[in-house]
């Protein structure tokens, strides 16, 4: 059994997210796409296992394989085919999520601008970001009717600076806020996992 499991854990925003929970101590796990660079997370000491997101099948194995207590999802962008995993994957992760007993935590990272949030975003910003905001939003929506404790973190811009070790949650209605970095973003998620607050809720982040 482990603590974390995490889709999305290769690069970015989950990349950190795994180190973060390894140095508090705690057992992680990834689903890894077969041919993905994973050499990084076993580094880390992170469980890897083999699946590709576009499968729900592949979603349930790991899930079972990690018998996780929770799961955090950053998966975004597109397959070779053009594919979006913010949909396929984020929708066959919550599907495999009910599935599987004992999960007691499902965070989902989508971004800034989904939802009712659309308007807030510039004429430039939805050319340019439409396709991915409409992807995120039916994983939104799927998520939301789950019956597990999840939460929806919407980070507008973010960036590889060093972490600050601070954030601010917010609503959105002001705008998106400062550019954000993702060390600081995993940071936010591994606490909402470790103080269990947010169950149920939509919060947009940003940097303080």
């Amino acid at each position: 059994m482990h603590d974390l499991l995490i889709f999305g854990a290769t690069r970015n925003s989950g990349w950190l997210l795994a180190g973060a929970a390894r140095r508090h101590g705690l057992s992680v796990a990834a689903m890894v796409r077969p041919g993905s660079p994973a050499e990084a997370l076993r580094e880390l000491g992170v469980t890897v296992l083999a699946g590709d997101a576009f499968s729900e099948a592949d979603c349930c194995a790991a899930i079972e394989a990690a018998r996780p207590r929770w799961l955090a999802s950053t998966l975004g962008g597109k397959s070779a085919d053009g594919r979006r995993i913010d949909a396929a994957g984020n929708l066959n992760v919550i599907r495999a999520a009910e599935a599987v007993p004992g999960i007691e935590r499902a965070l989902l990272v989508t971004s800034f601008g989904c939802g009712e949030l659309y308007p807030q975003l510039s004429p430039a910003a939805r050319a340019a970001l439409g396709d991915a905001i409409r992807a995120k939003n039916l994983a939104e929506t799927r998520w939301q009717a789950s019956p597990l404790a999840w939460t929806l973190l919407r980070p507008g811009g973010l960036s590889h600076a060093a972490a600050t070790g601070s954030w601010c949650w917010h609503d959105g209605a002001d705008g998106s806020g400062g550019y954000l970095a993702r060390a600081d973003l995993a940071a936010a998620l591994l606490d909402l996992l470790l103080t269990g607050e947010g169950v149920r809720q939509v919060r947009c982040i940003s940097a303080a």
